[in-house]
């Protein structure tokens, strides 16, 4: 689901990470073709679901998202030029990676888009994040139940998190449903869509939160990943 008025701003994107990918070593996919489909097109599925979502939150439009694991900058920065109207958030534990991000919004102009630096753990403790996103997004981060306790408390009431994640996730899904059932927050939607070759058909994977999170998650670092609900 391109829009076809953002691809000039979406191919320069890809320049413009290609650029700071040689310098960081940010992806593997280090040739225009790879990242145009790895990273933008891949990013951009969500838009495939924008209006599920929409519905789901309870508003007319995605008002403010957040990435977290965000990396390189996806799905972050393809999302927030394709949806110019949302606040985008990005967050990673990892400085370097950040700075990668806020050098590239320099070169991409864009207006719409936070960095925060730190852990979920801590952050997502934070009155000015905490239960403030209507979606949270994240990408190639770590397994599911694990996920959703770092990503549900930034979520507000209706809220929905979006993953990533291969067909082969069937394990990882069964083994999250006791942390979907402490932090009140179901597998509500898969969306299965398919990238040119070799990448194939890959899935969205969405949970949506129904009640306030309890305030004990996530608990301190390190331990959703040490001991995942």
């Amino acid at each position: 689901m391109l829009p076809r008025d953002k691809e000039p701003a979406l191919r320069h994107l890809v320049e413009v990470f290609l650029a700071e990918n040689a310098k960081l070593n940010l992806s593997s996919l280090r040739t225009p073709d790879a990242a145009w489909t790895g990273h933008i097109l891949d990013s951009i599925a969500l838009l495939e679901i924008l209006p599920f979502l929409e519905e789901k939150i309870r508003t007319q439009k995605l008002n403010r998202l957040l990435d977290i694991g965000t990396g390189g900058g996806f799905p972050l920065l393809p999302l927030a030029i394709a949806l110019p109207e949302t606040q985008c958030h990005g967050l990673d534990a990892t400085g370097k990676k950040i700075f990668a991000v806020k050098r590239m919004l320099k070169e991409i102009h864009l207006s719409n888009v936070s960095r925060h630096t730190g852990r979920c753990e801590e952050l997502a403790h934070d009155p000015e994040l905490r239960a403030t996103f209507d979606v949270v997004t994240a990408r190639a981060v770590c397994g599911i139940a694990e996920l959703l306790e770092y990503a549900i408390p930034f979520l507000r009431p209706h809220g929905c998190l979006v993953l990533w994640k291969s067909l082969s996730a069937g394990e990882e899904i069964t083994q999250s449903a006791h942390a979907q059932k402490v932090l009140l927050a179901p597998l509500i939607h898969h969306h299965r869509y398919e990238l040119p070759e070799p990448f194939g058909v890959r899935q969205l994977l969405v949970f949506q939160k129904e009640h306030p999170t309890d305030p004990r998650y996530p608990r301190p670092v390190g331990v959703p990943k040490k001991s995942p609900l």
